[in-house]
Protein backbone atom coordinates (compact mmCIF):
# COMPACT_ATOMS: atom_id res chain seq x y z
CA UNK A 1 0.00 0.00 0.00
CA UNK A 2 1.05 3.41 -0.93
CA UNK A 3 1.54 6.13 1.31
CA UNK A 4 -0.95 8.26 -0.34
CA UNK A 5 -3.29 5.40 0.03
CA UNK A 6 -2.85 5.60 3.88
CA UNK A 7 -2.83 8.84 4.04
CA UNK A 8 -6.44 8.95 2.36
CA UNK A 9 -6.98 6.13 4.52
CA UNK A 10 -6.66 8.16 7.37
CA UNK A 11 -8.31 11.29 6.20
CA UNK A 12 -10.83 9.48 5.55
CA UNK A 13 -10.99 8.00 9.06
CA UNK A 14 -10.45 11.43 10.79
CA UNK A 15 -13.54 12.99 8.99
CA UNK A 16 -15.97 9.92 9.46
CA UNK A 17 -15.05 10.13 13.62
CA UNK A 18 -15.19 13.96 13.30
CA UNK A 19 -18.52 14.24 11.32
CA UNK A 20 -20.33 11.36 13.72
CA UNK A 21 -19.46 13.64 16.82
CA UNK A 22 -20.53 16.47 15.16
CA UNK A 23 -24.15 14.62 15.18
CA UNK A 24 -23.66 12.80 18.40
CA UNK A 25 -23.33 15.68 20.37
CA UNK A 26 -26.23 17.68 18.51
CA UNK A 27 -28.46 14.53 19.63
CA UNK A 28 -27.37 13.83 22.82
CA UNK A 29 -28.62 18.01 23.35
CA UNK A 30 -30.89 17.48 21.93
CA UNK A 31 -32.20 14.27 24.42
CA UNK A 32 -30.84 16.28 27.05
CA UNK A 33 -33.97 19.09 26.83
CA UNK A 34 -36.56 15.89 27.25
CA UNK A 35 -34.37 14.28 30.08
CA UNK A 36 -33.32 11.40 28.65
CA UNK A 37 -29.68 9.89 27.48
CA UNK A 38 -28.92 9.14 24.16
CA UNK A 39 -29.05 5.07 25.12
CA UNK A 40 -32.70 5.65 26.95
CA UNK A 41 -33.79 7.20 23.70
CA UNK A 42 -32.56 4.27 21.62
CA UNK A 43 -33.93 1.71 23.64
CA UNK A 44 -37.48 3.59 23.75
CA UNK A 45 -36.86 4.14 19.55
CA UNK A 46 -36.10 -0.02 19.76
CA UNK A 47 -39.36 -0.56 21.54
CA UNK A 48 -41.50 1.85 19.67
CA UNK A 49 -40.18 -0.10 16.32
CA UNK A 50 -40.31 -3.43 17.57
CA UNK A 51 -42.94 -3.72 20.36
CA UNK A 52 -42.48 -5.99 23.42
CA UNK A 53 -38.50 -7.70 22.80
CA UNK A 54 -35.79 -9.64 24.78
CA UNK A 55 -33.61 -7.34 26.52
CA UNK A 56 -30.88 -9.13 25.00
CA UNK A 57 -31.77 -8.55 21.38
CA UNK A 58 -32.14 -4.87 22.12
CA UNK A 59 -28.19 -4.78 23.23
CA UNK A 60 -27.81 -6.96 20.16
CA UNK A 61 -29.59 -4.03 18.13
CA UNK A 62 -27.99 -1.21 19.89
CA UNK A 63 -24.15 -2.93 19.54
CA UNK A 64 -23.84 -2.70 23.49
CA UNK A 65 -23.43 -5.17 26.22
CA UNK A 66 -26.28 -7.04 28.12
CA UNK A 67 -24.85 -5.12 31.46
CA UNK A 68 -25.26 -1.69 29.66
CA UNK A 69 -28.74 -2.34 28.59
CA UNK A 70 -29.89 -3.77 32.32
CA UNK A 71 -28.53 -0.65 33.36
CA UNK A 72 -30.39 1.44 31.07
CA UNK A 73 -33.73 -0.14 31.26
CA UNK A 74 -33.14 0.24 34.96
CA UNK A 75 -33.34 4.23 34.94
CA UNK A 76 -36.21 3.73 32.23
CA UNK A 77 -38.29 1.84 34.64
CA UNK A 78 -37.87 4.03 37.48
CA UNK A 79 -38.97 6.89 34.95
CA UNK A 80 -42.08 4.60 34.45
CA UNK A 81 -41.62 4.80 30.82
CA UNK A 82 -40.58 1.14 30.05
CA UNK A 83 -41.30 -2.31 32.25
CA UNK A 84 -40.15 -5.75 32.30
CA UNK A 85 -42.58 -8.36 31.09
CA UNK A 86 -41.33 -11.95 31.41
CA UNK A 87 -41.97 -13.89 28.49
CA UNK A 88 -44.88 -16.31 28.17
CA UNK A 89 -43.30 -18.84 25.56
CA UNK A 90 -39.82 -19.15 27.79
CA UNK A 91 -39.76 -18.12 31.62
CA UNK A 92 -36.22 -17.31 31.17
CA UNK A 93 -36.63 -14.43 28.76
CA UNK A 94 -37.37 -11.15 30.34
CA UNK A 95 -38.69 -8.79 27.84
CA UNK A 96 -38.67 -5.35 27.98
CA UNK A 97 -42.30 -3.00 27.01
CA UNK A 98 -43.40 0.62 26.38
CA UNK A 99 -45.34 1.84 29.69
CA UNK A 100 -48.23 4.28 28.50
CA UNK A 101 -45.70 7.20 29.91
CA UNK A 102 -43.03 6.12 27.78
CA UNK A 103 -45.37 5.48 24.70
CA UNK A 104 -46.36 9.26 25.35
CA UNK A 105 -42.78 10.36 25.49
CA UNK A 106 -41.26 8.74 22.31
CA UNK A 107 -44.38 9.54 20.26
CA UNK A 108 -43.65 13.24 21.60
CA UNK A 109 -39.68 13.09 21.26
CA UNK A 110 -39.67 11.12 17.82
CA UNK A 111 -40.86 14.24 15.50
CA UNK A 112 -38.19 16.90 17.46
CA UNK A 113 -35.43 14.18 16.95
CA UNK A 114 -36.07 13.58 13.39
CA UNK A 115 -36.35 17.34 12.72
CA UNK A 116 -32.79 17.80 14.50
CA UNK A 117 -31.66 15.00 12.49
CA UNK A 118 -32.83 16.46 9.18
CA UNK A 119 -31.22 20.15 10.19
CA UNK A 120 -28.20 18.49 11.39
CA UNK A 121 -27.69 17.30 7.71
CA UNK A 122 -29.03 20.43 5.39
CA UNK A 123 -25.46 20.89 4.29
CA UNK A 124 -25.88 17.58 2.21
CA UNK A 125 -28.06 17.74 -1.13
CA UNK A 126 -30.44 14.78 -1.55
CA UNK A 127 -28.00 13.23 -4.02
CA UNK A 128 -25.20 13.75 -1.97
CA UNK A 129 -27.09 11.90 1.33
CA UNK A 130 -27.92 8.95 -0.70
CA UNK A 131 -24.79 8.22 -2.07
CA UNK A 132 -23.21 8.64 1.91
CA UNK A 133 -25.62 6.07 3.10
CA UNK A 134 -24.25 3.87 0.29
CA UNK A 135 -21.34 3.82 1.32
CA UNK A 136 -21.41 4.06 5.00
CA UNK A 137 -23.80 1.02 4.28
CA UNK A 138 -20.59 -0.97 2.57
CA UNK A 139 -18.38 -0.26 5.74
CA UNK A 140 -20.92 -0.85 7.63
CA UNK A 141 -21.23 -4.80 6.91
CA UNK A 142 -21.42 -7.00 10.36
Amino acid sequence: MTDEKKQSTLELWSNLTVAYDVVRKTHVRNMATHSLTAPQFHVLEVLMNSGPIPLKRISEELLVTGANITCVVDNLEKEDLVKRVPSKKDRRVINAELTNKGKEKITQIYPDYTSTLFDSMQVLSDSEKAELNKLLSKLAVR
